[in-house]
């Protein structure tokens, strides 16, 4: 090759390493660490079904995402930091655990004498109810496979803790 023409060669990713990658995508975006992470994946393979599709919908479940879901945060990170400044109550108490998982019928609500200002980009879950007059995000149901995103491929998750 002439000088100039050198191209550097990009290394094929290996499958562990499309695995890990996937892995690590969605860990980031729900923003949590390795070993809480691993605690979801196992109690989803507890579960009777997809053990892919159950581990989404635990991680939906987490409070800093349904907040984040029901527009009251811009980020999962922005979410997660108020409640750990306990500016919302779960149900009428003051919480300040990002990762409790809500159920049907849970609400969402910010503590009195905070403001919340809806963030308008968040497309509207179907599985939440949210009520901005009132200021307050009601679960109508747990979230179903048409609610869970499907930007990740859970089947690598899958294969990379099988190993």
């Amino acid at each position: 090759m002439q000088q100039g023409q050198q191209k550097a060669r990009q290394k094929k990713v290996s499958e562990y390493g499309q695995q890990l990658q996937e892995k690590q995508k969605t860990r980031n975006a729900y923003g949590m660490r390795e070993a809480q992470f691993r605690r979801y994946f196992l109690a989803a393979s507890k579960f009777k079904g997809q053990t892919g599709q159950m581990l989404l919908q635990i991680l939906e479940r987490r409070l800093d995402n349904a907040i984040f879901r029901a527009g009251m945060a811009k980020t999962r990170r922005q979410a997660r930091q108020m409640i750990s400044h306990r500016r919302f109550t779960l149900n009428g108490v003051r919480i300040s655990v990002p990762s409790i998982l809500v159920s049907e019928k849970d609400v969402i609500a910010p503590y009195s004498g905070v403001t919340i200002e809806f963030n308008q980009d968040i497309p509207e879950s179907l599985w939440l109810k949210v009520d901005k007059k009132a200021v307050k995000a009601t679960v109508e149901r747990l979230p179903i496979n048409n609610d869970l995103p499907i930007e990740f491929d859970t089947q690598k998750i899958i294969e990379f803790y099988s190993r």
